[in-house]
């Protein structure tokens, strides 16, 4: 059923090329300029800051791909994260902003729409 020899034959110095990332870094620089692009886009459309704030954090995945220290990983983590909880915070604040501007609007009844008119 189960194969053991499996297990005694998976060691680490079998290990070809470790790396962090699960693509080759043309991919990445590909997939990179496609977010920025999109993001970019829809920011001048909508005009939401959310979008920007993305635009800016995706291309600094890039920083990764250097030959950093320990201490640079997790700085690069950490803008990362801070600037992944900005975009998620001003996302549902502009949400809400968004929703209330509508309210108003949707209160008023086609009665008194036509009454406008």
């Amino acid at each position: 059923m189960f194969n053991f020899d499996l297990l005694t034959t998976l060691e680490l110095t079998e290990v070809e090329n470790p790396s962090l990332f699960p693509f080759p870094a043309p991919l990445h620089i590909g997939f990179v300029i496609v977010a920025v692009i999109f993001f970019l886009f829809r920011f001048f459309t909508d005009k939401k800051p959310f979008q920007l704030i993305m635009a800016i954090a995706v291309p600094i995945s890039l920083l990764l791909r250097f030959e950093l220290s320990r201490q640079g990983f997790y700085i690069v983590g950490a803008v990362e994260l801070l600037l992944l909880i900005a975009a998620a915070v001003t996302s549902v604040i502009f949400k809400k902003k968004d929703t209330e501007a509508l309210e108003p609007a949707a209160e008023s009844s086609p009665e008194e729409k036509s009454e406008e008119e």
